[in-house]
């Protein structure tokens, strides 16, 4: 199982997120703390401190990039859409496996992967 912790700026928003990516029915919501899992990955999202919710994301220059692992990286395009997350046109493959680079809705660089 992939387990990462992420700082978002909208807990919500986040795992709604998070929630269709995995294909998942539910996730745990707390006051300030949320734990979406489903496919084999969990994300728990701490609300970042008021201060802090502009910059919870290092974007490009974040040093670490999660990989999730989706039942299709079509549904995945999907539901970047729907949730306004931009992923990158083209795929990589490598060992039979097709990897897909985007942003989650606080500009984490993420990549899915099936």
């Amino acid at each position: 199982m992939t387990r990462i912790v992420l700082w978002v700026a909208d807990l919500n928003r986040s795992a709604e997120f998070y929630k269709d990516i995995f294909g998942s029915s539910d996730y745990y919501l707390a006051d300030g703390f949320a734990s979406v899992a489903g496919n084999g990955n969990e994300v728990l999202l701490h609300l970042a401190p008021e201060q802090y919710r502009n910059d919870v994301s290092l974007g490009e220059d974040n040093p670490i990039k999660p990989v999730f692992a989706v039942s299709s990286i079509e549904s995945a395009r999907q539901v970047g859409l729907a949730h306004n997350c931009a992923f990158k046109p083209e795929t990589i493959e490598h060992d039979g496996v097709v990897y897909l680079d985007g942003k989650d809705p606080d500009g984490h660089v993420i990549q899915v992967c099936c």
